[in-house]
């Protein structure tokens, strides 16, 4: 498994973007952002949560899943 420092600057290449922008569009602070760029934390579930709700595509990458090891999804409502 990646380390999340290591995949979060692949979506920054990939995305072609700065952690500043990374923050602006997901709603984490520039700070965190920065700080996940360079490995000195990780985030916190909110932040996780919020960063795949801007990137929903990365969503599997960034938790380490693979679709063929997923059982069939059921999804629950309120």
């Amino acid at each position: 498994m990646k380390d999340f420092t290591t995949k979060f600057n692949l979506i920054l290449k990939n995305e072609d973007m700065t952690p500043t922008k990374m923050s602006e569009i997901s709603g984490i602070t520039r700070t965190a952002a920065s700080d996940y760029k360079i490995g000195r934390s990780i985030p916190s579930v909110q932040n996780l949560i919020k960063i795949i709700n801007a990137f929903p595509k990365y969503t599997l990458y960034i938790l380490d899943l693979d679709t063929r090891e997923l059982p069939q999804q059921t999804f629950l409502k309120n």
